[in-house]
């Protein structure tokens, strides 16, 4: 663990978790491309990343980039401003801060963002999913200008779309659900978990005393997590029983 807030590869690890796939999703920027685009000098902080075309003639040139590399980065960029919320707050990399909790506090806060970067540790513990070292790094975080300055610019170069905020069929609203195994209905665990989350749940990776349900297709398993879900009383539901109780809520 490097404490050195300027330390260069920490500074690349930053850059490469905001374009990872979860994030901004700018496919082409690697974290080769970025230690090339920082080393010269291309990127200094994050919304450096949206005019990269004022060196369109030293990156055509670049070895392992031409043309046709170039256009295809460009464009990759483009359709990544055009992004959500939660993608941003987790490519931010605030210690702790996963993409399921930035969508917990997006939906706690309502998608304005003024209002969770302004907010106190106690505000953001009533968050479901967020405790103290979570709240304490989310605070400190914002308490330096400079990252409040480095994230403005940021999303000066954004397009945030509004995401619906689901007003009925909440029917998992404080439900912790924990996926395992395999899936068939869905077409993996990744849809499944956006199906609860629509529906205001939270998908999480570990059975403890706060999981509402177990989603296992083979309930009757001798797996670490069937037995845990056993001995803190938590239910094991199949897929189809998952289904059965979203038909429930449309009916």
């Amino acid at each position: 663990y490097c404490t050195n807030p300027d330390c260069q590869a920490k500074k690349i690890k930053s850059f490469s978790l905001l374009v990872s796939r979860d994030a901004l999703n700018i496919d082409g920027l690697s974290e080769a491309t970025l230690e090339k685009f920082i080393a010269s000098g291309f990127i200094h902080e994050y919304a450096d990343i949206f005019h990269l075309e004022q060196h369109k003639e030293a990156i055509v040139e670049m070895e392992g980039f031409g043309q046709k590399s170039y256009d295809n980065l460009v464009e990759a960029i483009k359709n990544a401003s055009h992004t959500t919320l939660p993608r941003v707050i987790y490519g931010l990399g605030i210690t702790g801060i996963g993409l399921a909790n930035a969508k917990m506090l997006c939906r706690a806060f309502k998608n304005d963002f003024g209002a969770m970067r302004r907010a106190e540790a106690e505000e953001l513990i009533d968050v479901d999913g967020i405790g103290g070292v979570l709240a304490d790094a989310w605070t400190a975080y914002f308490a330096d200008e400079k990252n409040n300055r480095i994230v403005d610019h940021l999303l000066n170069e954004l397009e945030i779309e509004a995401e619906q905020m689901e007003t009925e069929n909440q029917i998992f609203d404080g439900m912790t659900f924990v996926i395992t195994g395999s899936v068939e209905q869905f077409a993996n665990r990744k849809e499944l978990q956006r199906e609860i989350e629509a529906r205001g749940g939270k998908a999480t990776g570990s059975v403890t005393s706060k999981t509402t349900y177990l989603i296992n297709n083979d309930t009757a398993s001798n797996s670490s997590k069937n037995k845990k879900a056993k001995e803190l009383g938590v239910p094991i539901i199949s897929e189809e029983d998952f289904i059965k109780m979203l038909n429930q809520s449309v009916s």
